[in-house]
């Protein structure tokens, strides 16, 4: 996807963000199958690239693999970069071509807005492996703080209950994203880690800027509190997560509940988590991942600076509702599982909380697929490695839940 001419720089980030399109109505069962979606000519693109010989693959992005800190670039990835980066160059010349005039930025108008985060819907939605077959998915409603709706999708896998909850939060930079962008993803999390889970829509920037996402994330989890036993639920062992975007709200909701005085999630899932909102340049002073990875591996400079312009508008982003990393009291968090990838300029910040954490007495396990860019799990169609990745951090997470004494008081 790009973002039209205003933020064309960051099409590599099409690769790892997912957006809003048509719903199915709530408060309503889902039929079996996959999200829906769009046919478009990209679906035999990423059929034959997963099938083609790593010859062939290799001879179309110039016989050289990409090598970085030790790290060799998942070879089906180096070719969608690849692809992304010459179609970028190609539309930057064809721009210059073209009279001059002020880009326009595509969340301005609500249309525009819509047809963006459409496109990147479908695109991550294509190159995400069908999930399995499941006992149920329904939809419901949750009534936020503000009494505004908050669409949830619940996939309850083939077990006996009353089963553990996990309470999802899809990626995107809080501007993309919705359930049915993340929807086969979320079908494979529940059948492999055993789990209900709960995939929450919440409300997006920049028409809904800081807090919005945050306090429906906050709420989604309330409500599967107060619906556990009408869900077959363990009450016990109500979890949260999240990837990228989702990771930090996962965080926050934990930290709010303590600071409350509330139920605190008995665990946490954190894929590829921005626990560290910082700018660029400072997260490049911390990490050697950000000096490394934050151009041309699918998370780039333009959008994150973008992300920071419209999500927390003249906000101090060392505040750790926004960077939990810089949180002062890492012991209050429960079980974690945080899933990193190497080629991701967040690595080195998920490494460093993941650490912080253990340090703080957390039972922590960490997993980091050092061939992969964030947003592997939207590219589970693409390549073998991150098929791989969402079925091991499935299981592992499935693993840590159980490890939990249930019934807990």
């Amino acid at each position: 996807m790009l973002i039209r001419s205003h933020l064309c720089t960051i099409s590599a980030f099409a690769l790892a963000v997912s957006a809003c399109e048509q719903q199915k109505p709530f408060d309503a069962p889902v039929p079996a199958g996959s999200a829906a979606r769009i046919a478009h000519p990209e679906d035999q693109e990423i059929a034959d690239l997963a099938s083609k010989p790593d010859s062939w693959v290799l001879e179309q992005v110039g016989g050289e693999r990409i090598v970085l800190d030790g790290q060799t670039l998942d070879l089906r990835m180096q070719y969608l970069f690849h692809k992304a980066r010459v179609a970028a160059e190609t539309e930057a010349q064809e721009a210059k071509d073209r009279p001059e005039k002020p880009a326009a930025d595509p969340f301005d108008e609500p249309q525009s807005a819509m047809e963006t985060r459409e496109d990147a819907n479908q695109r991550w939605i294509r190159r995400t492996k069908p999930g399995p077959e499941l006992a149920s998915i329904t939809n419901e409603t949750v009534t936020a703080r503000d009494g505004k709706p908050i669409p949830v999708r619940i996939y309850r896998p083939r077990a006996e209950g009353p089963l553990p909850v996990l309470v999802y939060y899809h990626g995107g930079g809080w501007l993309f994203g919705n359930i049915e962008a993340v929807d086969r993803a979320m079908r494979r999390l529940a059948h492999e880690a055993g789990v209900i889970v709960i995939s929450t829509d919440y409300r997006l920037a920049p028409e809904s800027p800081y807090p919005a996402s945050w306090n429906d994330a906050e709420d989604a989890y309330y409500w599967a509190l107060e619906n556990a036993d009408r869900l077959n639920a363990d009450t016990s062992r109500i979890c949260v997560g999240g990837d990228s975007a989702g990771g930090n709200m996962s965080v926050v909701v934990t930290a709010r509940a303590h600071k409350a005085g509330k139920p605190k999630p008995a665990c946490q899932l954190l894929y590829y988590a921005a626990v560290d909102n910082r700018s660029v340049p400072v997260m490049r002073i911390h990490y050697a991942s950000a000096r490394l990875f934050w151009n041309g591996f699918g998370l780039d400079e333009p959008f994150t600076n973008y992300v920071h312009q419209r999500v927390f508008p003249e906000m101090d982003l060392s505040q750790p509702e926004i960077s939990p990393i810089l949180a002062d009291n890492f012991a209050i968090m429960p079980p974690t599982l945080v899933a990193a990838a190497g080629f991701d300029p967040l690595r080195d910040s998920d490494r460093a909380y993941a650490e912080a954490l253990k340090k703080a007495g957390v039972h922590t396990v960490y997993m980091e697929y050092a061939a992969l860019p964030h947003g592997f799990l939207q590219q589970t169609a693409v390549t073998q490695e991150a098929d791989r990745a969402a079925e091991e951090t499935a299981r592992a997470f499935g693993t840590l839940v159980a490890s939990l004494q249930p019934k807990r008081q």
